[in-house]
């Protein structure tokens, strides 16, 4: 019992004042211990040597100038929204004389930086040259701050659009001294941050720096590139956004060249310091340190945004991604005519998440020769291996892409199956299956956009397809397959299942509804990562999308799988609809294709009007059928016009047909029906040559090369011009006295 006692006693209990006593004792400690450190650190050196600080390389703002810029914001968001562009332009002057001194500081403060980004989109070319010139020499420092690269990505935006619209006046000399222009501003900050640029490529806070300033000098809209923040960074500008209320500025000029794909207009000087840059980054870019790069995710979209202008800037007849000892050389590796053997570096690029994306970009601008070495090395006989990864299936997806194709095959059969692209087509006729196993169709996607925009190999294209889904194997090639075999097309295609395993996975969904006379089981505990059956996923949609594009008879299967009863499902369903609706509007359909699915979906179509997305396959029906089908849709709709009004999406339906119009006057009615249709034929005709836009968009195969227009303007800029430098000096020199005299006025 004693022993008991002793066991239960418990330990006297520490008073929580002497436990703080002896923390902050320690804390004291190591503090005098750390400062007599650095005290004997910087004990030699000399007395103009100060310590500073890496987040404020300039100092700290006061805290009355922190609120003034605050409060500012927010009234320069109200006078911005009320559309008062003189009483805003009258705050920012004010706003910059108050932040004389203190640019630099603000600029490397977290909050105030986003004020100062904010501004620097309403700045005028005057104010904007004072700003830069007061950041003169330190450049360098802001390109690698957290907060004050982005600032230099706000002030770039602006000079872009001064720049752009040619108000960029002379320089001006002061008592203060000369006000450099934009050009020479430009000049001056690359001189100083020039020796950094090698470094600046695998800095997290200067890699995005150093792509806007490739952006500025190439004339690409810095609204065009959607990786100058990092998610983290957005993250916190979006939520700084909501606290401070930014101004959303609306830069006309910026938006609709990026919405048309317009280069804007740079100074002659800005190509040359271009030029400059990428022979230095050429030359201190070695092999060994590019391979080191690649698979970095700081580095990589800087090494791919210097891949693409490559294979931009002209070099000759060819370009400078064909040299040699080019970037994109070096990247590929030794790529030799005969033999080759496959690179460890290589391997591991092919399956790294990051390092594939810089290989995209490395291909697209390697010469033919040079895809076809790169093919035969590393993709020949493994494209199904390699397209069934979830990271090298894009690297096979952009070699297929790009190898050349030969229109015209069927005029040298036996040549055109000794071709790459030839070739891969029938190692995924073998063993296709792998990919849609995995459910990785990329490749298979690939294949048939490929095919589409040369016009060649549809059919044995489509045969690959079939072969992947194993339809092949329950046909035989002397009969033709069965009506049942065809219906289950869409579906198999759809769920991403091979037809054998489709058909066990349906009779597994219908096996406990057939079976009444058993009792109903737990269901099963699901496995971590299975997500069960799903009948309608997005690659399947995808894949049958591009095969509603071949030309007829390879796409006979998908019009006769759709005209099945399961058509009204596939109309309801968010993912099978765009299947009908590519069916539909498919340029490629004959007749015959257009009229079978016309007629498998009008009696259908009043509860299609009722649905979501139904509606809009009723819509397309409407827009895709003849004047005497439109009648018929008309006839049936004013006997069911109550229910239609009544419906939250048929009613725009009622008012698209114009029903009043058809109750009063029928031969009006169709004379408005057969205008209709003309006008909307010619906007069809017009957009023919944006036919096969959606392949540049839709997979990540395709890389957008921002520089493409260099390749002709810099070719253009090498020829002698009519136009001399003198004659554009006084131009400026007029323009800049007109602005003055309106301003005065």
């Amino acid at each position: 019992m004693g022993s008991a006692d002793r066991r239960r006693q418990r330990a006297p209990k520490r008073s929580k004042r002497r436990e703080m006593q002896e923390n902050i004792n320690e804390s004291n400690v190591d503090t005098y211990e750390t400062s007599q450190y650095e005290a004997e650190q910087h004990e030699d050196d000399p007395a103009w040597v100060t310590t500073q600080d890496v987040n404020t390389p300039f100092g700290f703002v006061p805290a009355q100038m922190q609120s003034y810029f605050k409060e500012m914001n927010g009234q320069l968001t109200e006078k911005m929204q009320s559309e008062d562009p003189e009483d805003a332009q009258m705050l920012l002057q004010a706003a910059l004389s108050e932040m004389d001194g203190y640019e630099l500081a603000l600029a490397t403060d977290p909050s105030c930086s986003l004020v100062l980004e904010n501004m620097a989109s309403m700045l005028q070319e005057k104010p904007l040259r004072v700003l830069l010139d007061r950041m003169t020499g330190n450049f360098t420092t802001l390109a690698r701050h957290r907060y004050g690269s982005h600032v230099l990505q706000a002030l770039f935006t602006a000079i872009q659009r001064i720049v752009h619209t040619g108000c960029e006046s002379l320089s001006a000399r002061t008592d203060q001294g000369v006000l450099r222009t934009l050009a020479e501003i430009v000049h001056d900050m690359y001189e100083e941050i020039g020796p950094c640029l090698s470094a600046m490529i695998s800095e997290p806070f200067a890699s995005h720096t150093l792509r806007s300033i490739v952006a500025l000098l190439a004339g690409v809209p810095m609204t065009q590139l959607t990786d100058l923040r990092s998610k983290r960074s957005a993250k916190y500008r979006s939520k700084e956004h909501r606290k401070t209320a930014m101004v959303e500025y609306d830069n006309n000029l910026l938006s609709s060249s990026t919405a048309t794909n317009e280069p804007l207009h740079v100074d002659p000087m800005f190509h040359s310091l271009l030029r400059r840059l990428y022979d230095s980054l050429h030359s201190t870019l070695t092999t060994e340190r590019l391979h080191a790069l690649v698979p970095e995710p700081t580095a990589a979209p800087t090494l791919s945004m210097l891949l693409q202008l490559e294979s931009s800037l002209p070099d000759g007849a060819a370009y400078m991604s064909w040299r040699h000892d080019s970037l994109t050389s070096r990247v590929l590796g030794p790529l030799p005519e005969h033999g080759g053997f496959r690179t460890d570096m290589m391997e591991a690029a092919l399956r790294d998440a990051v390092a594939t994306h810089v290989l995209q970009s490395a291909l697209q601008g390697a010469s033919p020769t040079s895809l076809i070495q790169f093919w035969r090395i590393y993709l020949e006989g493994r494209i199904v291996k390699l397209g069934a990864h979830p990271c090298a299936n894009f690297v096979v997806a952009t070699v297929l892409r790009l190898l050349h194709i030969d229109a015209d095959v069927d005029a040298d059969p036996d040549a055109a199956k000794s071709t790459p692209f030839s070739l891969s087509l029938q190692e995924l006729a073998l063993d296709g299956e792998q990919l849609v196993k995995k459910q990785v169709c990329g490749v298979l996607q690939t294949i048939v956009e490929r095919s589409i925009e040369t016009e060649a190999y549809e059919a044995q294209v489509m045969r690959v397809i079939k072969s992947a889904f194993r339809f092949g194997n329950d046909t035989s090639s002397s009969s033709a397959p069965s009506a049942d075999v065809v219906a289950k097309f869409v579906p198999v295609v759809l769920s991403l299942h091979t037809l054998r395993a489709y058909t066990h996975l349906m009779q597994d969904q219908d096996a406990p509804t057939s079976s009444s006379s058993t009792k109903p089981s737990a269901p099963a505990k699901r496995k971590r990562g299975d997500i069960g059956f799903n009948p309608y996923t997005t690659q399947g949609s995808v894949l049958l999308q591009r095969i509603a594009q071949l030309r007829e008879p390879n796409q006979t299967w998908l019009y006769e799988s759709l005209c099945t009863e399961p058509l009204g499902t596939w109309c309801r369903s968010s993912t099978a609809v765009h299947v009908v609706l590519a069916a539909l509007t498919s340029r490629t359909a004959s007749f015959a294709q257009r009229r079978m699915l016309v007629r498998a979906l009008l009696p259908k179509l009043l509860d299609l009007c009722d649905d979501a997305w139904g509606s809009r396959v009723a819509d397309a029906l409407w827009l895709s059928a003849d004047g005497f089908t439109k009648e018929k849709i008309a006839q049936s709709a004013v006997q069911h016009e109550k229910r239609l009004l009544a419906s939250a999406y048929g009613r725009f339906f009622v008012r698209r047909l114009r029903l009043g119009l058809y109750r009063k006057d029928v031969d009006e009615w169709k004379a408005w029906a057969v205008h209709d249709q003309t006008l909307r034929n010619s906007d069809l005709n017009s957009k023919d040559s944006d036919t096969l836009e959606w392949s540049d968009k839709s997979t990540r195969s395709s890389i957008q090369n921002p520089f493409v227009f260099l390749r002709h303007s810099m070719r253009a800029q090498q020829q002698p011009s009519n136009v001399s430098h003198t004659h554009r000096r006084a131009e400026a020199e007029l323009n800049r006295i007109f602005s003055q005299v309106e301003d005065a006025t």
